[in-house]
């Protein structure tokens, strides 16, 4: 187990999700150019997928070892943070540390790419929680679901008005 006594690793940590999110958010704000909603959406899918995949490598950093229950610490050693709490299913720290870095990144790439497709809004929905559901955080995936709901909503009012042209 890692032993972290200041404020350094979570500076550098979260430090790293922002400057990420920000370099991503740049990408999607000059490919979405006239919506703000769906830049928004974007965004926030960016976020939950960047901070739930930085819960894996706390969870590959415990080792090969099975967790005393479902509601685990992704970090143990950030007490500032609580440990960094996240869930998971799977009964190895280390499995459940990948599947939350494939899951967090999957759910970057389809809020940055796909959040205007025909199943944008389910699929980010589905993604965000699944990655509940491997250990990739409480509250990322949270952020994905809104991001999805609100891509849903938006996909709602381009049908009704598209109908209404017609």
């Amino acid at each position: 187990m890692i032993n972290v006594d200041d404020w350094t690793p979570l500076v550098v940590l979260l430090g790293s999700i922002m400057a990420f999110t920000a370099l991503v958010t740049i990408i999607v704000r000059r490919r979405v150019k006239g919506s703000v909603t769906i830049a928004v959406a974007s965004i926030l899918g960016i976020f939950a997928g960047v901070t739930g995949a930085s819960h894996g490598p706390g969870e590959i950093l415990q080792g090969n070892i099975a967790p005393s229950g479902i509601i685990i610490e992704a970090w143990p050693a950030l007490t500032l943070l609580a440990g960094v709490p996240a869930m998971t299913l799977i009964p190895s720290f280390s499995v459940s540390g990948i599947a939350a870095v494939i899951l967090g990144l999957a759910v970057t790439i389809w809020a940055a790419t796909r959040t205007q497709s025909e199943n944008g809004a389910l699929v980010l929905i589905l993604l965000s929680t699944m990655m509940l559901f491997v250990g990739g955080g409480l509250l990322p995936p949270v952020f994905g679901v809104v991001a999805g709901i609100i891509c849903a909503r938006i996909r709602q009012k381009d049908l009704k008005t598209s109908r209404q042209k017609v």
